[in-house]
């Protein structure tokens, strides 16, 4: 029985013991909300001036447009009685292309907002993934979970760290 004891208290302790390693094993989980915190940057004030200035610009180069195109239109219903038929047809022809290069204008200016987007925005991501990085590795975070994305559709357990990586940013 003596015997039979130790082998059980023997197995029990290597369980134990097993139990513990895997558990200073087990991964280290935080989330943070990174839209929620590029909102709070500092110079996002200033990127969001600058997007508005030169949407403001593309705005009324496409309204300049469409103020020629209402000219056209106008114009060619004026003297649409005392066209000839040829006038008429190559008149058509110039709004179509008018038209045109609006829309072209149009989608254009679409890229260019969202290039313009993407380039303001490129060293604010870039930073708030360094200050990420770097709070996970001071910190021991195995994963770090962007709840912003709709991608994790739940957690319970892990550590927000928001206030980290605000700190790490020098953002109050």
């Amino acid at each position: 029985m003596n015997t039979q004891m130790k082998r059980i208290a023997l197995t029990l302790a290597i369980l134990l013991a097993g139990c513990n390693a895997l558990l200073a094993q087990a991964p280290k989980l935080g989330h943070i909300d990174r839209q929620r915190l590029l909102l709070t940057l500092p110079e996002r004030k200033g990127a969001e001036e600058k997007m508005q200035a030169f949407a403001k610009t593309l705005d009324e180069r496409l309204k300049a447009m469409g103020g020629e195109y209402q000219a056209k239109m106008a114009d060619a219903q004026a003297k649409a009685e005392t066209m000839t038929q040829t006038e008429k047809e190559m008149v058509v022809r110039e709004i179509n292309e008018l038209e045109q290069r609006i829309q072209a204008a149009q989608e254009k200016a679409q890229e260019d907002l969202a290039k313009q987007e993407e380039e303001l925005l490129k060293p604010m991501v870039e930073k708030t993934n360094q200050a990420i990085k770097d709070v996970a590795n001071e910190n021991g975070f195995t994963y770090i979970f962007d709840v912003s994305t709709g991608m994790v559709l739940f957690f319970d357990k892990g550590e927000d760290i928001m206030p980290l990586v605000k700190a790490k940013l020098g953002i109050q």
